[in-house]
């Protein structure tokens, strides 16, 4: 008869790969740069959005002229 393969991620759960202290420093670093964004945004007035400045159109009336003749 065949032998049975197993299918390698037909299993327990084995962990983070990672584990977790590398887990736990991606956490400090994402909560450092969200209180690095809170406080500019507090102390600078930055905004948080992609925010444009709004722009004023300007309305050309003339009429260019036509120098060939």
């Amino acid at each position: 008869m065949a032998e049975d393969k197993k299918d390698p991620f037909d299993g327990e759960y084995i962990g983070n790969i990672w584990g977790w202290k590398f887990s736990f420093i991606g956490l400090a670093l994402i909560l450092l740069l969200l209180a690095l964004m809170a406080y500019r945004h507090w102390k600078l007035g930055v905004p948080f959005g992609q925010e444009q400045p709004v722009q004023e159109k300007i309305e050309i009336n003339e009429v260019p002229l036509d120098t060939i003749e």
